[in-house]
């Protein structure tokens, strides 16, 4: 199954009342390490200094998202917006 990324990146950008604000995220398909298809989410989240248990539940809801319009498992990564900018 081919990932549609902007179909996934719209239903997250969609989400609202997320643990912590997320500023953009990010998209992208391939297959991973077992050479299985996945799907890659980076969440750039506005707070750096959100706790552990919060960013699991962003991580458990972008995964939820990605299953349900894909049947893939999703990779989810969290940056906070401090690296975002320096990495620009």
């Amino acid at each position: 199954m081919v990932a549609d990324t902007a179909n996934i990146r719209t239903r997250l950008e969609e989400l609202h009342d997320l643990p912590t604000p997320v500023r953009s995220w990010l998209v992208e398909e391939g297959v991973d390490a077992t050479d299985d298809p996945a799907v890659w989410v980076w969440a750039m989240i506005e707070q750096d200094d959100a706790d552990p248990e919060t960013l699991d539940r962003l991580k458990v809801i972008a995964r939820e998202v990605v299953h349900h319009a894909t049947g893939l498992w999703a990779y989810v990564l969290i940056r906070g917006a401090d690296e975002a900018e320096a990495t620009a």
